[in-house]
């Protein structure tokens, strides 16, 4: 008897669902959060989303997230105040932190000593940072 093999959509799918990368956005600037929400995903992410570093350091303990693009000034508990927190408890290094700032307060230097994976200033290039997380490895 041979046996019948047969075509299952569904299972690629899932395959393909186990490569996708998962990127936190961090920023309190909710029409930004939403174009990017709506780019990364259109280019084959799995898109989180937070408006402060409180959110994004519960959503990152949840879903463990590969990239996380995190801008630096927020009100409430903003990006520095994240970075400190992920270095408190440990969880810096597990995932590549991109910051997206216009208010650089700090050298570069600096900033990348914090565990930051690269820096792009605000405005930024969007097909570079497409580019940016798909090169940067989890």
């Amino acid at each position: 008897m041979s046996e019948v093999q047969h075509h299952d959509p569904d299972e690629e799918k899932r395959a393909a669902d186990v490569d996708r990368k998962r990127v936190l956005v961090i920023d309190d600037d909710l029409p930004l959060r939403g174009m990017l929400a709506a780019a990364l995903r259109q280019a084959g992410f799995d898109v989180l989303l937070a408006c402060d570093g409180d959110e994004g350091y519960r959503t990152l303990t949840l879903h463990q997230p590969d990239v996380i693009l995190l801008d630096l000034a927020m009100p409430g508990t903003n990006g520095w105040d994240f970075l400190q927190r992920l270095q408190e408890t440990g969880y810096l290094g597990t995932a590549r932190i991109i910051v997206l700032s216009a208010h650089l307060y700090m050298e570069p230097k600096a900033i990348l000593q914090l565990g930051v994976s690269a820096i792009l200033p605000k405005p930024f290039n969007l097909p570079e940072l497409i580019d940016l997380i798909e090169h940067l490895s989890p």
